[in-house]
C-alpha cells in the first residue's frame, strides 16, 4: 500500500496536497466509503427532542470540530488523508507524533477515522482554524488528531463489528498520545444522561455537540441548534388551503450585492402563522428566470425581496454525502424581477423551522450577510465577485398545448419537454426536464405546476406520456 504525492503546496515543514491522489485504491475507496455510508449517515438531533432515545446502553462522546481526516499506515510512513483525496504528511508536529504512537503500533494498511482539529488558546477547537492553518493563515503547528473510529485494520482486513471493540483498539494505538489521542467516551442509560453530558462538555465549552451511540445501531448528532437571519425570495402556497403558504425559499446578502439561495424550509408553524406569512409575501410576486421547485413538485413564485426571518437550524453542509462542495445559486434583483448569475460555493441548512419574522432586520448586509454560513463551516470564498458565465441553450422538444370549455371559461393545460444542455458545464442542471401547467380560472387555486427531472430522454417521456395520460381526457383539443 502506498501514497502517491500530487504537486504540493509548502506549508512550513509539512507538505498539503491539494489535488493529491492515493495510488492504492483500496485506501480511496475505503475513505469515500467510509465518509458516505457511515459519518454522512449520523441522525441530527435537537436538545429537545432527546426522548427520541430509547433507553439502554449508550456511548456518549464528544463532537469535536473539526473536519474529517483519516489516519493510514502505509509501510513504514504515515499520513492524514482526507475524503476527498488530499494527503497532509511529514514534519509537522501531528504528524511526527502519529509516526512515534500510532505508526509504531499499527499494522500496514490500517486505517483510522478521526477529527483533525486545531488547538484553541482562548476556548474550544473551531473548525474554521483547521482551514486557516492548512490555507497557509494559521499556525499549523496547532493541528491535533481526535480519533474515533477503525475503518480497517492490518492488510485492509475488516474491524470488529462493535464499536466498543473498535475503541479498545484505537486505546491501543493512540495510548500516551498529546496531539494525536482517542476521543473520550462516557456510558449512559437514558437521555438524562445525554443532558448531563451536555451540560458538562457542550455547554462547558469543551465540545460542538455530542455524538451517542445506541444498542440498535443507530447513532445520533446532538448539536445546539443555531440561527441564520435570512431574505424570503421565494414561496409555495399549500394545495389543501390556498391562504397557507407551504414552504420558503430563502437566500443571504452577499457583499458584490447579488443574493445566495440558501434552501428553503416548509416548517412555518401554525395555520395562523403560514396564513399570516402568505399575505406578506403573496403580493409581491415579480418575474424570475432563476427557477426553483420544491419537494411537492411546484415551483417557486419569487418575490422582490422584503421579508426577513430568523430560522433555526441543527447543522450546516458544507459538502455533499459524496464529499463534493454544495453548490448554490447567486441571483440579482433589479426592477425586472429575478436574474441567475452563478452557482456559488455555499451550505446546506439542516432540519431549517421558522423561528419568527424579524422586522427588526433590514435587507441589507450585515444582517442577511452571507458569511452566517462562513461563521459555521468553511465554505470557500464568499468575498469572491459572482460572475456569470454563458451556458449552452436549452432545446424545447415538445411543446404541447390542450384547452377545453367549461362553463364558458377556457381551461388551459400545457406540457413542456426540454434538454438543458447544461449538465455538462455545470452539475446543477439535469439533463431533462418535464414542465406541466393547469389553469383554470373557476378554480380555488387557477394556476398549478409541477416540474420534474430526468437523466434520459426515453425517461423524460415517460413522465410526459405519464402526466398526459392522467390529465387529458374527454372534452380537451389540442390546439
Amino acid at each position: 500500500m502506498s501514497l502517491a504525492k500530487g504537486k504540493g503546496t509548502s506549508l512550513g515543514k509539512g507538505q498539503l496536497y491539494g489535488t493529491g491522489s492515493i495510488a492504492d485504491t483500496d485506501v480511496s475507496t475505503r475513505v469515500s466509503m467510509y465518509r458516505k455510508l457511515v459519518a454522512s449517515r449520523y441522525q441530527p438531533l435537537r436538545l429537545d427532542d432527546l426522548d427520541a432515545i430509547p433507553a439502554g446502553p449508550l456511548q456518549i462522546t464528544p463532537k469535536v470540530d473539526g473536519e474529517l481526516w483519516f489516519a493510514v499506515k502505509s509501510g513504514s510512513s504515515v499520513a492524514l488523508v482526507a475524503p476527498n483525496g488530499r494527503v497532509l504528511e511529514g514534519g509537522i508536529p501531528v504528524i511526527e507524533e502519529l509516526e512515534k504512537g500510532f505508526g509504531a503500533k499499527a499494522g500496514d494498511g490500517e486505517i483510522v477515522a478521526g477529527e483533525l482539529f486545531a488547538v484553541s488558546k482562548g476556548g474550544r477547537p473551531r473548525v474554521g482554524d483547521v482551514s486557516r492553518a492548512l490555507g497557509g493563515e494559521g499556525d499549523i503547528a496547532m493541528l491535533g488528531f481526535m480519533a474515533f473510529d477503525v475503518v480497517c485494520g492490518t492488510d485492509g482486513a475488516a474491524p470488529p463489528e462493535a464499536w466498543t471493540e473498535r475503541l479498545a483498539r484505537l486505546g491501543e494505538l493512540f495510548a500516551g498520545g498529546k496531539r494525536a489521542q482517542v476521543i473520550k467516551k462516557e456510558d449512559g442509560a437514558s437521555a438524562a444522561d445525554v443532558r448531563a453530558r451536555f451540560g458538562e462538555w457542550v455547554d462547558g465549552g469543551k465540545g460542538e455537540g455530542l455524538v451517542v451511540r445506541v444498542g440498535d445501531g443507530r447513532i445520533f448528532k446532538v448539536k445546539p441548534t443555531f440561527t441564520v437571519d435570512a431574505v424570503v425570495v421565494g414561496f409555495t402556497v399549500r394545495e389543501e388551503d390556498a391562504t397557507q403558504a407551504r414552504s420558503l425559499l430563502l437566500a443571504l446578502l452577499r457583499e458584490d450585492g447579488t443574493f445566495q439561495v440558501i434552501g428553503s424550509t416548509g416548517n412555518l408553524g401554525t395555520d395562523a402563522d403560514r396564513r399570516e406569512l402568505l399575505a406578506k409575501v403573496q403580493g409581491s410576486v415579480v418575474a424570475s428566470d432563476y427557477r426553483a421547485v420544491a419537494s411537492s413538485g411546484e415551483m417557486y413564485q419569487f418575490v422582490s425581496p422584503s421579508l426577513v426571518v430568523e430560522v433555526s437550524c441543527t447543522d450546516l453542509q458544507a459538502e455533499d454525502g459524496d464529499g463534493k462542495p454544495v453548490r448554490q445559486w447567486a441571483l440579482s434583483h433589479g426592477s425586472d424581477g429575478w436574474h441567475r448569475v452563478c452557482p456559488v460555493a455555499g451550505a446546506s441548512m439542516l432540519h431549517p423551522v421558522l423561528a419568527r419574522v424579524r422586522s427588526d432586520k433590514a435587507v441589507a448586509r450585515p444582517d442577511v450577510r452571507v458569511e452566517q454560513l462562513s461563521e459555521r463551516v468553511p465554505v470557500g470564498d464568499l468575498s469572491r465577485k459572482a460572475a456569470a458565465e454563458s451556458l449552452p441553450a436549452s432545446e424545447i422538444l415538445r411543446r404541447e398545448v390542450y384547452t377545453k370549455e367549461t362553463k364558458g371559461q377556457t381551461a388551459v393545460r400545457k406540457l413542456l419537454l426540454w434538454k438543458t444542455n447544461k449538465e455538462g458545464v455545470d452539475p446543477d442542471f439535469p439533463d431533462y426536464v418535464v414542465h406541466w401547467t393547469d389553469f383554470s380560472a373557476g378554480r380555488k387555486t387557477p394556476l398549478e405546476r409541477e416540474a420534474r427531472v430526468a437523466p434520459t430522454r426515453e425517461e423524460a417521456e415517460k413522465i410526459a406520456e405519464a402526466m398526459l395520460a392522467s390529465e387529458i381526457g374527454k372534452g380537451w383539443v389540442r390546439n
